[in-house]
């Protein structure tokens, strides 16, 4: 048995002699280096145009709420689900699921600070985020 452990440790020694004492199984070195600075060469919302320097100070232009309301429509969509109608001494409930998190509430309640719901019905709940309703659908519909 100590013959095994004593060839054992031999070749380990050999092993660990033969390997260059600077190599790296995970090159942690090129995380020492300092990152290139980023430059923007096109502007992708001109179309590929060479993007015109602005001034410091100033910030980024205004994004369109048409297609802004579109994103947040579909980020409620995909994170907000009605899963369920609760009807308790004649005033309706919805069980709402936001992200994983699921929420039992009434009409004129407000989840999470700044989803409110405003009108229950077996079909749907209608909700409002940021000043604008979102309509959704019983789960399954």
């Amino acid at each position: 048995m100590k013959n095994k452990t004593a060839v054992g440790l031999l070749a380990l020694g050999l092993l660990a002699a033969a390997a260059p004492a600077r190599s790296e199984l995970l090159r942690l070195s090129l995380l020492e280096k300092p990152a290139p600075p980023f430059t923007l060469k096109l502007d992708l919302f001109r179309g590929g145009e060479a993007a015109a320097q602005q001034p410091a100070g100033r910030g980024a232009a205004p994004v369109p709420a048409e297609p802004l309301q579109q994103a947040i429509a579909d980020e409620i969509a995909q994170s907000v689900s009605f899963d369920g109608l609760i009807v308790k001494n004649a005033t309706p409930l919805a069980l709402l699921n936001v992200s994983g998190d699921f929420f039992t509430v009434r009409e004129g309640e407000t989840i999470l600070g700044k989803i409110r719901v405003l009108k229950i019905t077996r079909e749907m709940v209608t909700i409002e985020y940021d000043g604008q309703p979102y309509e959704i659908r019983t789960k399954g519909d």
